[in-house]
């Protein structure tokens, strides 16, 4: 190990010698470098050698060849190039090479080798690059569309980046992406070249060119360079010139063929029309083998309109083309209501909210729409009502603005006529009369309560339509709060108790009790007691899917301490925090609520140091490896001057974190002021921020 860092050491003495000499580093910044650079491949050699060794490595070498840089454009010399100014570039590389070969499966340095190339301009390496990702991760899209998207966006090898992705599509069939960057590479290629012919004047007919030499004509010369007159006898001079050269030019051509005039049914071939790639044949192909490939996924199909609608002037497919990619989603998913309502609003698609046809385009969509609706499907009819109230919101005209709200309000009706309902329609419905309404306040809020009454009824395991209740009573004075929420509240707990947002609603609703005399201090302590009783017996949140009751128990125990701190002060945060743990053996971000409260408190007293001690040991029990509560105490205990006291937890830490490295890394950091401390996800509960979001929904429900 040693025999191979001296060899990689003594290869630098030339780099080092050639920086001394530029005087872009000092004797004592060599030195430095050189140690550090040992001290680098000291840790790459290890036994089990770790990514973030090669990392930090790769960090450093890129920070001291932009400080280089900067050094050497300061400097008044020679632009000759020497030793120095590629042995940084070229180490880099090296060290990532040296990462790969332990570290080849990991697509995130390739990620970054990758950019580096770029950034630096080494094409040849790229390609090599390239080639040594794609061979080693055949089926990761990703390479394959950097790599395509290369060699056309640097190298403008239109011919490279097809191979590349048909290769691509060979080993990887069903990837979607790779069929949607293929598409968009040839409407890219087709945009291209249709601008550039544009410029060129290419396509324009014989009426256009007239039309570009009148408004030539109109142009202000007078601040423009004159060309001087040229006279009869100076013209004929001129064509005498050409004749002659001409003659010359047909001599030494004597034996070539004569080329053949332009014929203007030869010209039309030349045109964008009669060419199958201008024309979107070649994208057409791709379109039709990837749904060939990929037959039963809508959103696989809508990619596809939606990378050509992405294109704006010149517009690179054809509208028979576009037509085509519809007519195959309308024939392909009729069962689906998703693509009946991507293929009904076509017209509207294809047309601005201040363009001339849109009246027209709604209009079609409209009626399209009610075609597919009468399938009876709710699915269906809750798009036509969500696509419609897009429109309303997008149209300043007051006319249309009308027509929509006519035609949401008859979706309504008709579907009540039909018995068709779904929870969602029930929302939709209820959202479109809060915002739309012109009645009062009062009337808005029943009218919206008693169709939530007949939706809950039909859908009692409903959590969206049970939530939009309790925050429309919640808009109603306090009396008529007490009046039905208590009831709702005992009905909806039990239905969802793994309900974040309920327990926040009926936390919200007890301590607003409260502070309105509604509940006494003991009736709301006894609710929090059973709400921490209950959530306590909750399976644990060990998965993704269950991640909301993980929050709930962090919630319910910090709201509770937060109310207990407001009305009884720090002595009753303590009566309950220690009959609590007594009791069962709360979560870490618990103890940390605790420990807020008595930091808030008072730091300098005796009891809080005592109370914070024992709290910061309990949290550490309940997870010894989580590092941000090592961090925390000993931010606390470094303020408080406890310097024995730290140095016994750091101790303690070294022993129980992963990484001892990192975390030292990460302790300096905190003492230099660095860290932030984290929240250990607890929730506030602010009761003036959620009335205050209530007045808002009054004052929206009035105007």
């Amino acid at each position: 190990m040693a025999d191979t860092v001296q060899f990689y050491m003594e290869e630098m003495i030339p780099e080092m010698r050639d920086l001394e000499q530029k005087g872009i580093f000092s004797k004592k910044e060599i030195s430095s470098i050189i140690k550090k650079r040992e001290r680098f491949e000291y840790a790459l050699k290890r036994r089990i050698s770790k990514k973030a060794d090669f990392l930090r490595y790769i960090e450093y070498e890129m920070n001291l060849e932009t400080l280089r840089r900067k050094r050497r454009a300061r400097m008044v010399t020679s632009t000759k190039q020497s030793i120095s100014d590629y042995a940084g570039p070229r180490r880099i590389y090296f060290i990532y090479k040296r990462c790969l070969i332990k570290f080849k499966g990991d697509i995130s340095i390739w990620l970054q080798f990758i950019e580096y190339a770029k950034k630096t301009g080494a094409s040849r390496t790229l390609g090599k690059i390239f080639a040594q990702a794609i061979q080693l991760h055949p089926t990761n899209e990703k390479m394959w569309i950097l790599a395509a998207a290369w060699e056309w966006e640097q190298n403008a090898n239109i011919v490279a980046a097809r191979v590349l992705l048909q290769r691509a599509l060979r080993l990887n069939t069903t990837t979607e992406s790779l069929w949607h960057e293929y598409f968009r590479l040839e409407l890219v290629y087709i945009a291209k070249i249709l601008a550039r012919r544009e410029v060129l004047g290419i396509d324009k007919s014989l009426e256009e060119v007239e039309k570009d030499l009148l408004k030539d004509a109109d142009i202000d010369t007078d601040n423009m360079i004159k060309l001087p007159t040229v006279t009869g006898e100076e013209l004929s001079a001129v064509e005498a010139d050409e004749n002659k050269l001409a003659d010359k030019k047909n001599k030494t051509k004597k034996d070539k063929k004569a080329q053949t005039p332009l014929t203007a049914e030869k010209a039309e071939t030349y045109k964008a029309e009669a060419n199958p790639v201008l024309r979107g044949e070649i994208a057409m192909v791709v379109y039709t083998n990837g749904i060939a490939a990929i037959p039963n996924s809508f959103p696989f199909r809508k990619g596809f309109l939606d990378i050509a609608g992405s294109f704006i002037k010149p517009k690179p497919l054809k509208d028979d083309s576009i037509r085509q990619i519809y007519d195959s989603i309308y024939q392909d998913f009729k069962d689906v209501p998703e693509a009946r309502a991507f293929v009904a609003r076509r017209a509207l698609d294809a047309h601005k909210v201040d363009e001339e046809g849109y009246a027209q385009a709604v209009a079609e969509s409209v009626k399209e729409f009610w075609q597919s609706s009468e399938e009876g499907n709710p699915r269906t009819w809750e798009l036509f009502v969500e696509n419609m109230k897009a429109e309303y919101q997008k149209t300043q005209e007051e006319n249309l603005k009308l027509y929509f709200s006519k035609t949401i309000d008859r979706i309504f009706s008709s579907a009540a006529k039909k018995k068709i309902d779904s929870e969602g329609l029930y929302l939709l419905q209820i959202d479109w009369i809060l915002s739309s309404s012109t009645q009062s306040v009062g009337a808005i809020s029943q009218a919206a309560l008693a169709i939530l009454d007949k939706a809950i009824a039909k859908y009692p395991q409903s959590r969206q339509l049970v939530l939009q209740q309790i925050r429309l009573l919640r808009t109603l004075p306090q009396s008529d709060q007490s009046a039905r929420l208590p009831e709702i509240f005992a009905r909806t707990l039990k239905i969802h108790t793994e309900s974040f947002e309920v327990w926040r609603e009926y936390i919200t609703f007890v301590r607003t009790a409260y502070r309105e005399d509604e509940m006494s201090r003991d009736e709301v302590e006894a609710a929090f007691l059973e709400a921490i009783r209950i959530t306590t017996t909750l399976l644990p949140d060990v998965t993704e899917e269950r991640a909301e009751i993980g929050e709930i128990k962090r919630s319910i125990g910090a709201w509770f301490l937060a109310w207990v701190h407001e009305t009884e002060g720090i002595a009753g945060v303590r009566r309950v925090y220690q009959s609590l743990m007594k009791r069962s053996l709360p979560e870490l971000s618990f103890f940390m609520a605790c420990i807020r409260l008595e930091k808030q408190n008072s730091v300098v007293e005796v009891e809080s140091r005592k109370a914070i001690a024992v709290l910061y040991d309990k949290a550490i029990h309940a997870d010894e490896k989580n590092e941000e509560t090592y961090l925390s105490y000993l931010k606390y205990l470094n303020e408080t001057g406890q310097i024995e006291a730290s140095n016994k937890v750091l101790w303690k830490a070294s022993k129980a974190v992963a990484d001892n490295d990192a975390f030292s890394q990460r302790v300096s950091e905190m003492l230099e002021g660095r860290w932030t401390e984290p929240s250990f996800g607890s929730t506030e509960l602010d009761l003036d921020t959620d009335m205050d979001s209530h007045e808002n929904d009054e004052s929206a429900m009035s105007s």
